[in-house]
């Protein structure tokens, strides 16, 4: 029995203390999934300008959305909208890695505008400067599948050339781009 007290009052207290961790944890947690983070706000108020926004909810978006049917897009994280009822698409792509975050404007079925939320882990100097607003530009007014083309003199209406030695990056805010569209046009339009 003596062998058994030292082990059993440490286990107590862990016990304890685990126990205090979940209730403090379930009293503080907030659901940040509606929420519009300060990132986010900038970017969207890069596209669209000051204004009221808010995330609408999974549960309105439109069902081809919600139930992963023809419309599955696991990079999508948020929907944001504005008082005037322009629509922001939040994707998360890989352009050299993984994480970088892009939001995509769409309005009446063409690319409003795209602002950098975060450049992830993209190659400092080199993807982070497809966060260029001039750059960044050239996808505005896009209505079909954007393809990413090196050096090219006249680029096609659905091409945009890539920023110098950050193709990959590049493909990736065009894949973000491709992705919002399809959210727009194919699983709901406007989410009025």
């Amino acid at each position: 029995m003596s062998k058994i007290k030292p082990i059993l009052i440490p286990a107590i207290i862990i016990a304890l203390i685990s126990g205090l961790i979940i209730v403090v944890y379930n009293l503080t947690y907030k659901d940040t999934s509606t929420v519009v983070t300060d990132k986010q706000l900038a970017a969207v108020t890069q596209i669209y300008g000051e204004g009221d926004y808010s995330v609408i909810p999974v549960s309105e978006y439109p069902d081809a959305l919600k139930n992963g049917d023809e419309c599955n897009i696991p990079e999508l994280t948020k929907i944001i909208k504005k008082s005037d009822g322009s629509i922001a698409f939040d994707m998360v792509v890989k352009g050299y890695k993984n994480g970088f975050d892009i939001m995509v404007g769409v309005k009446d079925g063409a690319v409003a505008g795209v602002a950098v939320v975060s450049v992830g882990e993209e190659t400092p100097g080199l993807g982070t400067n497809t966060n260029k607003p001039e750059w960044l530009a050239n996808f505005n007014g896009k209505t079909g599948e954007v393809v990413i083309v090196k050096n090219k003199t006249n680029p096609a209406e659905n091409e945009v050339n890539a920023v110098t030695s950050a193709t990959f990056s590049s493909k990736g805010v065009a894949k973000a781009v491709n992705l919002a569209l399809k959210a727009y046009n194919d699983c709901g339009g406007d989410f009025k």
